[in-house]
């Protein structure tokens, strides 16, 4: 169905939905949302790896840095599925922007995460004074969250909602150099033998 991300089932003529069954996100907003934010987000852009996503139970701008073969980054744009985000019980489409490292059990997943005073802690308290907050979940890969449901607004209203909800996401990033700091990061010290 062009134009739609399903979820887990699909509303395909003669197909019963059982109970469970989500219908499609129609995705032309969300793509409407994401084309409107090329341009102020390029700066995110810029150094980093990207890669556009529209699987998986998301939709839009997936970017990171590779060090010692850990990947540290985020995504700003949709759930289309709320599967695996408990955490944050989302009501899709929900426009999210977030930063992870991966995988959980890599030395930097401690480094940026785990300790006090970590990268990431220093962005979620320097979002909460910039009046943007992010959650901070220690025990997850996507560690810093911040999302807003888009469910229900009209489509030239979810795109316009969307991007200053992102612009006003990455206030928080700018403001701890976060970006700059995620560039910067040098891999391990130790020599290979």
């Amino acid at each position: 169905m062009a134009g739609t991300c399903d979820s887990e089932t699909t509303n395909a003529p003669g197909r019963v939905l059982g109970p469970m069954a989500r219908r499609a996100v129609n995705t032309a907003p969300l793509s409407m949302a994401m084309r409107r934010m090329q341009i102020p987000l390029r700066r995110v852009r810029q150094g980093f790896e990207t890669r556009d996503v529209r699987t998986g139970g998301l939709y839009g701008k997936l970017w990171w840095k590779s060090i010692d073969g850990a990947r540290v980054g985020g995504f700003f744009g949709f759930l289309t599925d709320p599967a695996g985000w408990d955490a944050i019980e989302p009501a899709v489409p929900e426009a999210v922007v977030l930063a992870f490292v991966r995988p959980r059990g890599h030395p930097l997943h401690k480094r940026l995460i785990g300790r006090k005073g970590s990268l990431f802690e220093t962005v979620a308290r320097r979002s909460r004074a910039e009046e943007v907050p992010f959650e901070l979940f220690r025990d997850r890969e996507e560690a810093l969250v911040r999302h807003r449901s888009m469910r229900g607004r009209p489509d030239e209203i979810l795109a316009l909602s969307a991007c200053d909800f992102f612009m006003t996401s990455f206030r928080a990033f700018w403001s701890s150099d976060f970006l700059q700091s995620v560039q910067k990061l040098k891999g391990s010290r130790r020599k290979k033998r």
